[in-house]
């Protein structure tokens, strides 16, 4: 059997549902006033953001390009929350922290599209079940924080029609989302 075989013949088991050790990290604001977003004592708002507005997406298109930066290896794992302080569009003050891995990610399993059936077996058996640094990306937008997952899948099929040299998917998934 080659890697990608597709055929009924395949009987490769793997760890279900895929996991991961370390991910990279990444944050957008939007219609804020004011934002600062501190993670692993690192600044994650720009510095005119900090102090002043951060406007609005600059097309309807952003999330298709959107990627995350930031790695938190394993050795680092679980880092602890996100703390985030932002004026909304209202002009109120707002402060969370958001436990990525203890209250978001607890199992540490990967969130995609990718049925059981259609991941690719050699690939995840490989891997032990695991997914590389998927991206966990936050999303601060007026008085809403919200959380999504990137994650590179192996997959038996061509997702993309007419694309016969792609076989995986990188689907951006909501995984948490809160209004303030």
């Amino acid at each position: 059997m080659t890697l990608g075989d597709s055929s009924p013949a395949s009987t490769v088991s793997f760890p279900w549902p895929l996991t991961f050790d370390e991910f990279s990290f990444g944050v957008r604001c939007y219609n804020t006033l004011a934002s600062n977003i501190l993670f692993m004592d690192h600044q994650f708002a720009l510095d005119d953001e900090v102090d002043g507005p951060s406007g609005s997406p600059v097309s309807s298109e952003w999330k298709d390009r959107w990627m995350a930066g930031f790695i938190v290896g394993p050795e680092t794992m679980p880092p602890g929350p996100v703390e985030i302080r932002w004026t909304s569009l209202d002009g109120v003050s707002h402060h969370a922290e958001v436990d990525l891995i203890g209250d978001i990610f607890p199992t540490r399993e990967v969130r995609h599209n990718v049925p059981k059936e259609d991941v690719n077996e050699e690939w995840a058996h490989f891997e032990h079940g695991k997914v590389g640094a998927p991206q966990i990306l936050m999303e601060i937008n007026d008085r809403t924080v919200s959380v999504y997952m990137k994650a590179h899948v192996l997959t038996k099929s061509f997702p993309i029609p007419g694309r016969t040299d792609v076989r995986s998917r990188l689907d951006l998934i909501l995984v948490w989302s809160k209004t303030y």
